[in-house]
């Protein structure tokens, strides 16, 4: 499940282009028990693209959906869109401070520990990709 996360932030990265601002996706059958909150009246979308071309449409700065997490169903069906993800603090998490990272990769890793989260993953232009699970890193890849 992990390899096919990291394809999946690659290719949203890739599909795009230069108008990327980032993805934030939880991989999650249960969003309900999630700490979210909606960014926008409207938290899923009928678009009628597979989940590549989905995430990619909204994952630009033109898209109103482009900010907060998405979160995607272990059969990775596209359930919500930009949510606000606000998992409590990890006290002992480790983190790699020699990369230089923002508020979503936080999220990301403590949002991974949380019960029904199976992985949760972020891409950005400048940073590459990474996934966590069980509140830690498992995969970085910088960006190109």
């Amino acid at each position: 499940m992990i390899a096919k996360l990291r394809t999946l932030l690659w290719q949203v990265h890739n599909a795009a282009g230069d108008d990327f601002t980032g993805v934030g996706i939880l991989v999650c059958d249960t969003p309900d028990i999630l700490p979210i909150l909606p960014l926008r009246p409207v938290s899923t979308l009928s678009c009628g693209m597979d989940l590549v071309g989905s995430l990619a449409a909204i994952s630009v700065r033109d898209s109103e959906y482009h900010d907060g997490f998405h979160i995607v169903s272990s059969d990775w069906r596209l359930t919500r869109v930009s949510q606000y993800f606000s998992p409590p603090i990890l006290a002992d998490a480790r983190i790699d401070r020699t990369k230089v990272f923002g508020g979503r990769y936080i999220a990301a890793l403590f949002g991974s520990a949380i019960h029904g989260v199976q992985l949760a993953g972020i891409a950005s232009r400048d940073f590459g990709i990474a996934v966590f699970e069980n509140g830690s890193e498992r995969l970085f890849e910088p960006a190109p």
